[in-house]
């Protein structure tokens, strides 16, 4: 039986869900593996996981103009230099306890969600005496060149043009393998949209959009939502659901329950909720940022997309995949997000050939090709 650790880094949530999917595939599946999934940033020290966590996520909140800069300079400066040697001594205090663990545990592989894990021990990987192997499995459409490090056995990637800027830096193909990314079992599967509005209490007949405030920042989202609202309340003799998801921020959550929605659309508000996969089975269409997990996870669903002001970098590259291939519609501003919903009312052809082209890409089976190799 193979003992595998699964490592992610908490620089973005999506990191995380792949890496727990994998371990939830391989325990429904009953898999005849040992599996373990760690954080490295929980073997650092508390300082530098707070930053570490947090810098991403504000740099491309607050300034995403700013992300969007520093993320193509670092693509263009290539694969990444040799060390400073004040970086290799911090590295070696601060990697400490994650270096001893992996000793001890001692797995047959390591799977890594995140560059971090490989990044930060270079020189150890680097090592004869270094007997572990190590796989990489980038979470979105487009691989930046952090990601790519020479002691990485494998690279398990989205696409095929994922695969292709892989070999661009020099890695063979032999050492890639296009799986999709990870998502969790409960997205490989669809409830009839029927059966689940029924259970969520949404009626049959409506139109339903589904919005996920992950990424925005209130100051975007809280007027997002009464855009919309208003935008709907234009098609008197339709009716619409709207279904807002808020996850854990509940400033967000408080101020979007007080909305009055216009007679026509029933308004639903979540915060935190364990049931995104019944969510996205009930909607017609889903608003969202384009973070790779989500869109993987709206792809398996076959649910259309509008992507809403995408941060430059990642999201912007995994819009632009999700855009070319016609699963997705890519909008800028309120005015331009209202428009794009107008011509799906009044166009339903549309949502159809969106949900067809959702199909045409969607690897809902990621976790469990992926977890074939070992």
């Amino acid at each position: 039986m193979n003992k595998l650790l699964i490592l992610s880094a908490t620089a973005g949530a999506g990191h995380v869900r792949a890496a727990d999917a994998l371990v939830t595939t391989a325990r429904t599946l009953h898999l005849p593996l040992t599996i373990e999934h760690r954080d490295i940033l929980d073997f650092t020290y508390p300082i530098f996981k707070k930053v570490y966590s947090q810098v991403n996520n504000t740099i491309a909140g607050h300034a995403p103009e700013l992300w969007g800069y520093l993320y193509k300079r670092a693509e263009r400066k290539g694969l990444p230099k040799p060390k400073h040697p004040l970086l290799k001594v911090f590295d070696q205090f601060n990697f400490k306890k994650y270096l001893r663990f992996i000793h001890d545990f001692h797995p047959d592989a390591v799977l890594c969600t995140h560059f971090l894990p490989y990044l930060a021990i270079t020189d150890e990987l680097k090592k004869p005496s270094w007997r572990i192997p190590f796989y990489s499995i980038p979470t979105d459409y487009d691989v930046h060149s952090l990601w790519i490090n020479p002691s990485v056995k494998h690279y398990f990637v989205a696409t095929d043009e994922a695969a292709w800027t892989v070999r661009s830096y020099g890695v063979g193909e032999k050492n890639i393998t296009i799986t999709g990314i990870p998502v969790h079992p409960e997205f490989t599967s669809i409830t009839s949209k029927l059966k689940a509005r029924k259970s969520l209490g949404l009626e049959a007949k409506r139109l339903t959009i589904m919005i996920l405030s992950g990424g925005y920042g209130i100051g975007v989202i809280d007027k997002l939502v009464p855009s919309i609202l208003e935008f709907l309340s234009l098609f008197e003799r339709m009716k619409f659901s709207v279904v807002v998801v808020c996850g854990r921020n509940q400033k967000l959550f408080d101020t979007l329950s007080l909305l009055t929605p216009p007679p026509n659309v029933a308004f639903q508000c979540y915060g935190f909720v364990t049931f995104i996969d019944k969510l996205m089975d009930a909607s017609d269409v889903l608003v969202t940022k384009s973070g790779g997990l989500t869109v993987s996870e709206a792809l398996a669903k076959h649910l259309p997309m509008i992507i809403f002001d995408p941060v430059p970098g990642q999201e912007g590259r995994n819009a632009d995949y999700i855009n070319e291939h016609g699963a997705a519609m890519r909008t800028s501003g309120f005015a331009n997000l209202n428009f794009k919903l107008k011509r799906l009312i009044e166009e339903p052809e549309r949502l159809v050939a969106m949900k067809k082209y959702a199909l045409a890409i969607a690897k809902p089976n990621a976790a469990e090709e992926i977890l074939k190799y070992f």
